[in-house]
């Protein structure tokens, strides 16, 4: 969601898709749960002359991987890191899920996603108005 261009709403996108995936391969009858997090990562196709592989490598990636089998295990549907928490609109609920203990002493904090309203396209204008509010309360 921030490949080409930086968006403003990017972590309110990707829990929209992961909402969106959920529900489709709910009415095809799998079962499935989704992990979303963010941060800096690299891209592309990497690898020899000979030997390429189109990779993501970057600090969000492993804490998507355990995010994933955390989902799997508990079971949560959609479940998202501090990252995608503290950027989504207020169209999106959550509630903490689980704190994990980091080697480095810091905890890292997982939301379990409760619900995703649809929005109107100019939605994103009453959205930053809110964020606005809450900022300048804290």
């Amino acid at each position: 969601w921030n490949v080409r261009m930086t968006r403003s709403d990017h972590a309110s996108r990707c829990v929209s898709a992961a909402q969106e995936v959920y529900l489709a391969a709910q009415k095809l009858g799998f079962s499935v749960r989704i992990a979303c997090t963010g941060g800096p990562a690299s891209f592309g196709s990497m690898g020899t002359k000979t030997q390429r592989a189109f990779t993501v490598v970057g600090p969000c990636i492993p804490r998507g991987m355990v995010l994933q089998k955390l989902a799997k295990l508990i079971p949560f549907k959609i479940l998202v890191d501090h990252t995608i928490q503290s950027q989504i609109s207020i169209s999106v609920q959550c509630r903490l899920a689980l704190v994990l203990p980091l080697v480095d002493g810091k905890a890292e904090k997982a939301y379990e996603v409760i619900s995703v309203a649809q929005q109107a396209d100019d939605e994103w204008m009453y959205q930053l108005k809110e964020k606005e509010t809450q900022r300048a309360r804290h």
